[in-house]
């Protein structure tokens, strides 16, 4: 037999194994099919659920859908199952775009709400709330209003569940556009942007929380589980859709929130306000989440709050408009003792970090950089900040040539961390790390090192009082 032949056989075989696999698949559906059609005749529910349950684990969506519907008017009642499979499968039909879009879409609405008002013990209503109401916005289902009430339902009442960053977008689009037909007016919009960003922060907080602990874990033992590498990754997508929905609250918010909007909004009120120390605690956090510090509005709300209640937001105002570094650090450290929100502790700490750098104290720069991470650990630029301090001091630091390069290595590591711990930075601290790896020892240097080898630590005891583990 000729190779020919031989492929042409194996052809021939492998075709009819397929249509023998085929055919036994569709008379194992063909079989399903009758036994839910007489489970459905017999009213059996537990055997009807029973079937399409092993269909939807299967993944054939196609067959389970045909037998939802029955199951939806015959057993309402039976499962949350049911109506948890059914979100899956008009899901995927959406996702495929199978069918009618409009009439899956409101399949989908239909199975969310079942397991809210059927099986509330059974599942998460706040975040069932959060995908109802996004997805009734997304397919134009209902009325924007009662989206926007129910979203900002869940907001007020169970903070802590809504995460979902589909849901964060929805919910401020919404906001706005009740703003702009009247229906809310731009003080309750400021009040949504601000609960809102604040939720965001704390979220990023959380996670980039856990991929520094998991980071400084492998950097002190050297490796970590699959699952914990695994871990750093959907921690760090987290963090990028964060950032995405960061991105697009304030877009959507748009120029109403700044400066130039701002403040002609608060001058006009002021003569009538300045009595008014809630009034004046609002203008300030806008005016201060702005960095609107330089305007005049600014330096006299501070001053009469000052007056009214002394507090740590009238003292970091203060520290923001004082002359000199001692009275800046002094009204800022009151205001860390006052209580300042970690937002502002991270500010002050990052504002005196700049400071001391400009000053070439680079060793108090870190100190205080590092302070304006732990206080939020979702902002990434002081360790890109350090990266640079260190990277800067590669003559300085080391004995030897080699420990000298050995620097950049350890600037690459503060680098990296920016980028995993915030999303906004994730190329340009990948850039830069790149680039301090370029400076340091190559592979070949290490080989050639007598003093060193790779795997061990080097440890910097100039102004950086740091190690780094030789790759």
């Amino acid at each position: 037999m000729t190779d020919g032949s031989r492929k042409e056989n194996i052809i021939k075989n492998d075709k009819l194994s397929i249509m023998n696999l085929k055919t036994t698949f569709l008379t194992f559906v063909a079989v399903i099919s009758i036994a839910f059609a007489k489970a459905q005749e017999a009213g059996d529910c537990n055997v009807m659920l029973s079937i399409f349950a092993e269909n939807a684990k299967a993944k054939n969506y196609d067959e389970a859908y045909k037998q939802l519907g029955d199951l939806v008017t015959n057993c309402p009642d039976a499962s949350a199952a049911i109506y948890q499979y059914g979100e899956i499968i008009y899901e995927h039909r959406l996702r495929k775009k199978i069918g009618d879009e409009g009439a899956n879409a409101q399949g989908l609405i239909d199975m969310l709400n079942a397991q809210i008002t059927k099986f509330g013990d059974k599942v998460n209503t706040s975040k069932k709330k959060i995908e109802m109401a996004s997805k009734m916005y997304k397919y134009g289902i209902g009325e924007q209003s009662n989206q926007y009430m129910m979203l900002e339902d869940v907001f007020t009442k169970d903070p802590d569940n809504f995460t979902d960053p589909n849901g964060m977008i929805t919910y401020f689009k919404l906001a706005e556009k009740e703003y702009k037909s009247s229906k809310i007016d731009l003080q309750k919009l400021f009040d949504t942007y601000d609960a809102l960003t604040e939720r965001i922060a704390q979220v990023q907080d959380e996670r980039s929380t856990v991929i520094q602990q998991l980071l400084d874990k492998k950097e002190t033992e050297g490796s970590l589980t699959d699952e914990e590498e695994k871990t750093i990754v959907n921690q760090e997508k987290n963090l990028k859709n964060y950032n995405i929905v960061n991105k697009s609250v304030n877009g959507t918010l748009g120029q109403l929130a700044d400066c130039d909007k701002l403040i002609p909004l608060y001058e006009q009120d002021f003569d009538s306000k300045q009595s008014d120390e809630k009034w004046l605690g609002n203008v300030l956090r806008r005016l201060q989440s702005k960095d609107c510090t330089d305007a005049p509005l600014y330096v006299r709300s501070v001053k009469a709050l000052h007056v009214l209640k002394p507090s740590w937001k009238t003292a970091y105002g203060l520290g923001n408009i004082a002359t000199t570094q001692s009275e800046k650090f002094q009204y800022w450290d009151q205001a860390i003792e006052l209580g300042a929100d970690n937002d502002t502790k991270s500010r002050i700490h990052y504002k005196k970090a700049e400071i001391f750098k400009g000053k070439g104290q680079y060793g108090s720069a870190k100190k205080e950089y590092l302070a304006s991470n732990a206080a939020k650990p979702s902002f990434g630029l002081p360790f890109l900040r350090i990266a640079n301090l260190v990277a800067s001091s590669a003559n300085s630091c080391g004995t030897t040539p080699f420990e000298k390069r050995a620097v950049n290595w350890l600037a690459a590591r503060y680098a990296d961390k920016a980028g995993s711990v915030d999303a906004s930075l994730k190329s340009t601290a990948a850039k830069t790390a790149a680039s301090y790896r370029g400076r340091a020892p190559q592979k070949s240097e290490i080989f050639m090192e007598k003093a060193y080898n790779s795997g061990d630590t080097i440890r910097f005891n100039c102004w950086v009082g740091d190690s780094v583990r030789i790759p």
